[in-house]
This record gives structure tokens, sequence and C-alpha cells, in this order.
């Protein structure tokens, strides 16, 4: 849970607050501690909860001197209202958990991302159809319920599939706040993944926020330069506040999909190309590849499918 530290840092009497006297203050407006009088407590809650908001520190002097009363230096200066008056000084600072950052995927570049990230107080998450599958054929769905598990509001997530489940990995980012979705691809996938984004029925705020390719324009070449840039970028936002954070919502379409039967992907069965019939029953495929795995051994997936 989030919380501000409060340090007396500097008093001049009457005021009762003493010099290196603490409090901490929690979201929902608790103090505990002591750092001056009632009357100033309000103030000081209100100051801290803003911290929390901003993640910034702050310098706060409360204060009857009008003398005192600094301009553009870094300090924040509130009216003493204690009749007592009298002048106080504290430091705020807000203590964050750290942000989650989640790389989907099992490529090489996800390996650096993960090895990076935690260096760099990222409270890191790897996630990938092959690591949580619980048969050979992955589940798209069991991904996208891992996924919703693991973010919360203000993560940070670089899909790192190399277009092997970009699209499914995308999907399943609708409806959480992000600070940062990053997508791992080349410039020419990538008009082919915004089209695609569009068709969902997401918003074109989601083709605008997602970095694609991601990652700053360094000249990265290798799997751990690339890593790096990805992270550079993901910097810049979290510290530069280049965007707020948002949450996108998808509209609710129809869709004649199916589960492709070999790889358990999503199949739009009036898009898809890749198609047979079995038993009375038509079946969608992501590929050429998973209709051609289904035709030489159909009982064995259409078993796993009623399974």
């Amino acid at each position: 849970m989030p919380f501000a530290v409060v340090t007396v840092v500097r008093s001049a009497k009457p005021t009762s607050a003493v010099v290196g006297s603490k409090a901490l203050v929690y979201p929902n407006g608790q103090m505990f501690g002591f750092v001056g009088g009632h009357c100033t407590q309000s103030l000081v809650v209100s100051q801290a909860l803003e911290c929390i908001e901003t993640g910034e520190s702050r310098l706060l002097l409360i204060t009857s001197d009008e003398s005192q009363i600094r301009v553009n230096d870094g300090v924040t200066v509130m009216p003493m209202t204690c009749h007592s008056e009298g002048t106080v000084e504290l430091f705020i600072e807000p203590k964050l958990p750290a942000p989650t950052l989640l790389v989907i995927g099992d490529s090489p570049i996800a390996k650096y991302l993960l090895t990076f990230g935690e260096h760099m107080n990222f409270n890191v998450k790897s996630l990938s159809l092959e690591q949580i599958s619980k048969s050979e054929a992955p589940d798209v769905h069991l991904l996208k319920d891992k996924i919703q598990q693991i973010l919360k509001p203000g993560s940070y997530v670089v899909i790192a599939t190399m277009g092997v489940y970009d699209e499914e990995s995308i999907r399943a980012l609708a409806g959480i706040e992000l600070s940062y979705a990053g997508l791992i691809t080349s410039p020419k996938r990538k008009a082919k993944v915004l089209d695609w984004i569009k068709d969902q029925g997401l918003s074109a705020q989601f083709s605008s926020f997602i970095s694609a390719p991601a990652g700053l324009d360094l000249g990265a070449v290798e799997p751990s330069e690339i890593a790096i840039t990805i992270l550079a970028e993901i910097i810049q936002y979290r510290r530069q506040k280049k965007r707020p954070a948002v949450k996108f919502e998808a509209r609710i379409t129809e869709r004649n999909e199916a589960i492709d039967p070999v790889c358990h992907m999503v199949v739009d069965m009036d898009k898809t190309l890749f198609k047979t019939e079995y038993q009375g029953k038509e079946y969608g495929f992501c590929c050429p590849h998973c209709r051609q795995a289904f035709l030489k051994d159909p009982d064995s997936y259409v078993k796993e499918v009623n399974v």
C-alpha cells in the first residue's frame, strides 16, 4: 500500500512540532504520528495525499510569518491556522510500491527486459503461452486470465512474442489502466497490427497510445540493446510523465469466433481461409500448419476440444 512519510525539518515556537518528529499518512487520509497541532493536520494530510498521487516529494512550510513566504524556491507555503501561530517546515516523501512491468513472450529481448528491469526498481513479471499452457496446445484464454490477474492500474507492458501471439496479448489489455504499452514489431507489421486493433473494436486512442515499434530509436541491433531502448522509453514516460495512465475499452462487436483445435487461438470464422469439416462440424484454423496437423489426426484434437 502506498503511503507518505512526513518529517519535521524546522520549527519555530510557539508551535508544538519538534524537529525530527515523523508521521505516516495513508491514501484513506489516516495519519499516524505527531508532526504538529490538530489545526495543521488537515493541511499536512491534504499535501501528503497529493504527494502520494503524483509520486513526488515536497517541502511544506506552514507559517504565520509573512516574511518567510518565498516564491518559486520549491517550497509549498501555507498559512498557519493555529491561534498559537508559529512556524513548522515539513518534508513529505511518498513511498510507492514498485510499478509492475509485465513482459509477455519468451523471446531473447523479453529475457533481457526481465534481467534489466529487476535492476530498475520494477516489479517484473513474465508471462508466455509456453509457460502457462497445461498441454502442448497453447491456451490463449488462460493467457488473458493471467494477464488480468497480474496487471494493476498504472502498470507497464511490453509485448515481446515476436509476432506469435501479439494480437491475443493486445486484446487482453482492454479494460486495464496502463501507463505504457509497447509492442516489439517491425514498422511494416505495425500497420497490420493497427488495422487489426481497429477491426477488434479497440479505440483509436489505443492505436495512438501503444508504442510500436517499442523503444527509443537509438540504432539498436542486438536483443540486449533493443531491451535497453525499450526500458529507456519507459523511463522517459515514467519520469517525464509524458502521458497519463489510460484505460482502454473494447466495443462489443458480434464476431463468428471459434477456437483453433490445434493451437487454441481465437479464429474469426468469417475471415479465416483455413477451414475444414469433420463429422458434420466446421473447424477453423489460424494458419495452414494447424489445419494440416488437424487433418493428420482429427480425433485427438476433437477429443481435446470436447473435454
